[in-house]
């Protein structure tokens, strides 16, 4: 679920300088285009807050819509970055966004404090600022007056990365209504803490570091994006439990790339890695006939080295939704 991974995998590839699309203006209703035409506005959710919206595709009777939801401190930049694709020899694109949009409507957003995969790697212009920390019960609360605001009516089928499994997992616990399935695509898993053990607390100061000791120069900004990840997960365990859905996961068989020389002492690579992977076993047992793909040879951000592994999983789990649905 690393901001790390998303720093080390953009500077470690030489980082490109990439263009920033114009800036779009607020607007209440998000308007659904009947075609794959990719659109893009900033939607206004009240108190003076905008927050930043993409759609492409065409909305099919009785298809639900894909909501994208990225990891911790990512915008919506690894959906959507095809020159993301171009430093990855192996990938194989489109990116994930327009590669789902040849056949079904999908929306992606960016989570205020979060990431921008271009020059520099600034915090997102493009959704208000708000305080930090937060809670995953706050960011799916936004993400609902998102959706809302947008007039992007349900059901959804989300397809969350990282720390976005965690978002993804409570809003489908909390609205069930909404969701017909989940994509988990090396997502974060609420039993993590358990299977570190001792280990959690080394852990958690890796992924919310103090300023000083955060990588990329944004990242050390107040307003940039940070999860009280404690109190998350207790409220990811106490919500009801998830209804039965279809579901795909997603797990890769590479090593996160972190620096072993930014990790504190007693903590290794290789604690982090068995348990993050072993934790995905939770996610495989929330429904019956639930895939487990080893994405082999891809880290932590499987929709940037294997796309279409992650667009073919989308497709499994709304084809699914949609036969059972009837």
């Amino acid at each position: 679920m690393r901001r790390r991974r998303s720093t080390c995998l953009i500077t470690s590839l030489v980082l490109a300088c990439w263009t920033a699309p114009p800036a779009a203006g607020p607007s209440a209703a998000f308007a659904a285009s009947a075609d794959d035409t990719i659109l893009a506005k900033q939607v206004d959710v009240g108190g003076g807050r905008v927050l930043y919206l993409t759609c492409s595709g065409p909305a099919r009777p009785g298809r639900p819509t894909f909501i994208l939801i990225s990891g911790y401190h990512d915008s919506s930049d690894p959906w959507t970055q095809k020159d993301v694709l171009s430093l990855l020899p192996q990938a194989t694109g489109p990116s994930v966004l327009p590669g789902l949009a040849r056949t079904d409507r999908v929306c992606a957003y960016d989570r205020p404090g979060t990431l921008r995969y271009i020059d520099g790697l600034p915090l997102t212009n493009r959704s208000t600022p708000v305080a930090q920390p937060r809670t995953v019960e706050e960011l799916v609360a936004e993400l609902k007056a998102l959706l809302t605001a947008a007039q992007m009516p349900g059901p959804y089928v989300l397809v969350c990365h990282s720390l976005g499994g965690l978002i993804g997992l409570f809003f489908a616990q909390i609205f069930p209504q909404d969701v017909r399935g989940i994509v988990f695509v090396d997502a974060f898993s609420p039993t993590i803490p358990m299977k570190m053990g001792r280990l959690w607390p080394l852990y958690l100061s890796v992924l919310n570091p103090s300023p000083e000791r955060q990588p990329i120069a944004s990242l050390k900004q107040a307003m940039s994006e940070t999860v009280e990840m404690d109190i998350s997960i207790e409220q990811v365990k106490r919500a009801p439990s998830l209804r039965s859905m279809p579901l795909a996961v997603l797990t890769k068989t590479e090593p996160f790339r972190i620096s072993p020389g930014s990790l504190p002492p007693g903590l290794t690579l290789s604690d982090i890695d068995n348990s993050y992977n072993s934790a995905q076993g939770y996610l495989v047992d929330l429904a019956p006939t639930t895939p487990q793909v080893f994405a082999t040879g891809s880290e932590h951000y499987i929709q940037l080295s294997q796309p279409d592994l992650v667009i073919n999983a989308a497709r499994l789990v709304i084809d699914r939704a949609t036969s059972e649905s009837k």
